[in-house]
């Protein structure tokens, strides 16, 4: 926590944790594999959204059809 680090003088350098760019392709194969919808819905999803990227409300609308 942020008092064990004043505490023990830690120093805090860099980044907590540096991510890398997600590709639309690689966004597209996640979307399949863990949400489990087809490739073909992936894509427009991801080609409205003109980028690695969804839209919360379709989010909720997957989550909610597989609950």
């Amino acid at each position: 926590m942020l008092d064990d680090v004043t505490y023990l003088h830690l120093p805090i350098v860099g980044d907590l944790h540096a991510f890398q760019p997600l590709r639309i392709d690689e966004a597209v194969l996640m979307l399949v594999e863990l949400l489990m919808v087809s490739l073909e819905v992936a894509m427009a999803e991801t080609r409205q959204c003109c980028g690695p990227y969804v839209r919360l409300s379709w989010l909720r609308d997957i989550y909610q059809r597989r609950c």
